[in-house]
C-alpha cells in the first residue's frame, strides 16, 4: 500500500517553507525525531507533486542559509539550483523534515565553523556526514531490537529441543 499524498504543491511549498518550518519542527532535536515527522523521502514527493515543487522547496532553504550564516562568499543563484538538483538526486531517501534539520545542524555550527564562503562540496559534505549519522542511528536501534527480541532466541531453543527429540527417537543404525 503507498502513502497517499493529501497536499497540493502550493501547500506543501507553504508547508515545508523554511520560515515556516522553524517554528512547526522547532521541536526536532535529533535524527529519529526528524524521520518520525515525515516519513516520505524526496523521491515520494518528486514522484507525487513534480520535480520542480520539491526542487524550489530545497532551493527555499538554501537562500534561508544564505541569509543565515555571516560568510564572505553567499552561493549564487546557479549554485542553489545545482545543490538543489544534486540533493535530490543523491539523497533521494532523506524527507523535506530532514533536510531542513541539516541546514538547522548547519547554521548552528554542527558540522564546524563555515569561513569564508558557502559551496557546493562543503554542504554535499554536510549532507553525507548527516546520512553517516543517520545510518549509525538504524544500527543502533537494530541491534537494540536484536538484543531486546527474546522471542527469537525462544524460538530457536524450542526447534533445536524439537530435533534433539526427533534425533533421540530415530534408531541407532541411521
Amino acid at each position: 500500500m503507498t502513502n497517499l499524498i493529501k497536499i497540493d504543491k502550493r501547500e506543501f511549498i507553504q508547508k515545508f517553507d523554511p520560515a515556516v518550518m522553524v517554528m512547526n519542527y522547532r521541536n526536532v532535536k535529533s535524527i529519529q525525531d526528524a524521520i518520525d515527522q515525515d516519513p516520505n523521502g524526496v523521491a515520494f514527493y518528486v514522484k507525487n507533486l513534480g520535480y520542480d515543487t520539491v526542487s524550489a522547496v530545497i532551493e527555499l532553504h538554501l537562500v534561508a542559509l544564505n541569509q543565515s550564516i555571516n560568510v564572505g562568499q553567499l552561493l549564487t543563484v546557479y549554485q542553489i539550483k545545482e545543490i538543489a538538483i544534486e540533493v535530490i538526486a543523491s539523497f533521494y531517501y532523506l524527507s523535506i523534515v530532514e533536510i531542513a534539520f541539516i541546514f538547522r545542524k548547519i547554521k548552528r555550527g554542527d558540522y564546524g565553523k563555515l569561513y569564508g564562503a558557502l559551496n557546493m562540496v562543503d554542504i554535499l559534505g554536510f549532507f553525507s556526514s548527516y546520512c553517516e549519522e543517520r545510518a549509525q542511528v538504524f544500527i543502533n536501534k537494530s541491534t537494540k531490537d536484536l538484543q531486546n527480541d527474546h522471542t527469537l532466541r525462544t524460538e530457536e531453543r524450542r526447534t533445536l529441543e524439537r530435533h534433539e527429540k526427533l534425533i533421540n527417537k530415530l534408531p541407532p543404525n541411521l
